[in-house]
């Protein structure tokens, strides 16, 4: 679905949905051995595969993650990918087992949970059938149930639609943000607002406010919700510069808009940030995370307790063959911006980022990288207890990019998926099964499909239920972690005496205890 339609205004959706390998890669030419470089935290990450037992035989590229949990019961999740159709997925047991939640067809979807814990809702993508047309489809599921069933609206303006993306907020407020590429002047940022839960919506707005360079905004625009606060955020392209597989933006900007009623209406958008984006609907370019292809990485998060404190996170192309994701906050309101607090090294790229702050002020991240020295990619949760002042950085999985083939584009995703409960991160990635210390190792992972040998080693392979041996495929894996430690910069926020301060030294050095017990067994 994606590619560059008109020579100068360029409407460039996200996906392409063509089947397609890359020729002349072979397991033989796959890197012999993986450099596991070691994790900063102390205490690893246990990722599970998704994949439930049930459909152990599967080989589906399942790319493009996201996930829901219950704010209210956070035991409860649904996540979903692309690979046969668009799977989804179940767990009543906090992501430690998975089953099957149905099937939609649809080329797009994001998940959300509803803030009264009643339901989660999931926005789709789909064609119309009628020339590039395409519709936004929202339903609503429970985990009492097996599947979503029928749609509960269908928002189809005879135009082309991209890259639904559904957020909550109290009181039934849902939010689905888009980009529409039948705006006038390219003004393609939109997003539609509910009060019911997403069974009604109003008439849609249009979030940019001046026409872009490159005839349109990039695909991503990305929402965060505190009660009545909703900010918004997306990249406004500056003019296209044609390069080595793909296409740049100079002169872009990542903008920022909000509401205050509830998304009622929206402010004008502020710069948070000058950026150079891009789109690349390709395999292994300098734009891309090797096989990954790249169009605009964007998240956006606010402090639940602090509605003037919003953290952005937005991708960059710095220099030639180098993908940079950057971090800026805002604790006014967005009516200033910070100049990035924490950035990618440029020796590797970086790429689908994920963001949340916690309910203690603490911020984590997800991200994608890959090395092209070594031809390896991989995941990794960032997280900080001071406003970045230090961060740990946490190696959840690496993978050769050699193998497998890529099917289609995306080949991991255009985005992976973050979110987060009181203290707790909960996070979603797509990357390879491939679990033999060769093709792929993960520091501590959980398969719920069948296999024979030992996960981490070269005994190590997929089987059927009945044994059968199971090509190495994409898999979406979900991980949770606890961040109790309260952020310096929270307390010093309410008080700056010697008391907090020690208070806060304690706690952090109890965690450090507990992490080192977890790393030893204990």
């Amino acid at each position: 679905m994606g590619g560059i339609s008109r020579p100068v205004h360029r409407q460039i959706g996200h996906r392409v949905r063509c089947l397609y390998l890359i020729a002349g890669l072979s397991v033989g030419a796959v890197i012999p051995l993986l450099s596991m470089a070691p994790a900063a935290r102390a205490a690893l990450i246990n990722v599970v595969d998704v994949i439930p037992n049930s459909d152990s035989s599967e080989t589906f590229q399942n790319s493009e993650p996201s996930l829901g949990v219950n704010p209210l019961d956070p035991s409860q999740m649904i996540a979903g990918t692309f690979g046969g159709g668009t799977p989804y997925f179940k767990s009543i047991n906090g992501g430690t087992i998975w089953s099957d939640y149905g099937n939609l067809s649809t080329v797009d979807k994001s998940i959300a949970w509803r803030q009264d814990g009643v339901a989660v809702l999931t926005a789709t993508l789909a064609f119309t059938g009628i020339g590039s047309n395409t519709q936004i489809s929202t339903y609503s599921g429970s985990v009492a149930g097996s599947n979503f069933g029928a749609p509960i609206n269908v928002f189809n303006p005879t135009q082309f639609l991209d890259q639904p993306w559904i957020r909550t907020g109290p009181s039934g407020q849902t939010y689905e943000a888009y980009n529409h590429l039948g705006n006038t002047g390219g003004r393609t940022a939109s997003i539609r607002v509910s009060s019911d839960n997403g069974a009604t919506f109003a008439p849609p707005i249009t979030l940019e406010t001046v026409n872009p360079a490159a005839g349109q905004d990039a695909p991503s625009v990305r929402q965060a919700i505190n009660g009545s606060t909703v900010y918004a955020a997306f990249t406004r392209w500056g003019p296209s510069s044609v390069v080595t597989g793909g296409t740049l933006f100079p002169g872009s900007q990542v903008v920022v808009v909000k509401s205050t009623n509830s998304g009622a209406s929206f402010s004008a958008g502020v710069s948070a940030a000058p950026t150079t984006g891009y789109f690349a609907n390709t395999s292994n370019t300098p734009v891309t995370l090797g096989q990954e292809r790249t169009s605009s990485d964007l998240a956006i998060a606010v402090d639940p307790n602090n509605a003037n404190h919003v953290v952005v996170v937005y991708g960059n192309v710095p220099g030639p063959g180098q993908l940079q994701l950057n971090v800026v906050e805002s604790t006014d309101g967005g009516v200033t911006w910070s100049v990035p607090k924490f950035t990618t090294p440029l020796n590797v790229r970086s790429a689908l980022p994920g963001v949340s702050v916690l309910a203690n002020g603490d911020i984590g991240l997800l991200y994608a990288q890959y090395d092209p020295v070594t031809n390896e990619l991989s995941q990794h949760l960032l997280t900080t207890t001071d406003d970045f002042v230090s961060t740990s950085d946490t190696l959840l999985g690496i993978q050769s990019n050699a193998s497998p083939a890529i099917q289609f584009h995306p080949y991991l995703g255009d985005f992976y998926d973050l979110t987060s409960v009181a203290d707790t991160l909960y996070g979603i990635f797509s990357a390879s099964n491939a679990d033999n210390g060769i093709l792929a190792s993960y520091p501590d992972a959980t398969f719920q499909r069948d296999f024979t040998g030992i996960a981490g080693t070269a005994s190590f392979q997929l089987t059927t239920l009945n044994g059968a041996p199971v090509p190495f495929s994409i898999d979406p894996f979900f991980f949770s972690v606890n961040l109790a430690v309260p952020e310096p910069a929270t307390l010093n926020l309410l008080s700056a005496s010697l008391l907090g301060f020690a208070v806060l030294r304690g706690r952090r050095s109890t965690y450090l205890l507990l992490s080192l017990d977890r790393q030893a067994g204990q």
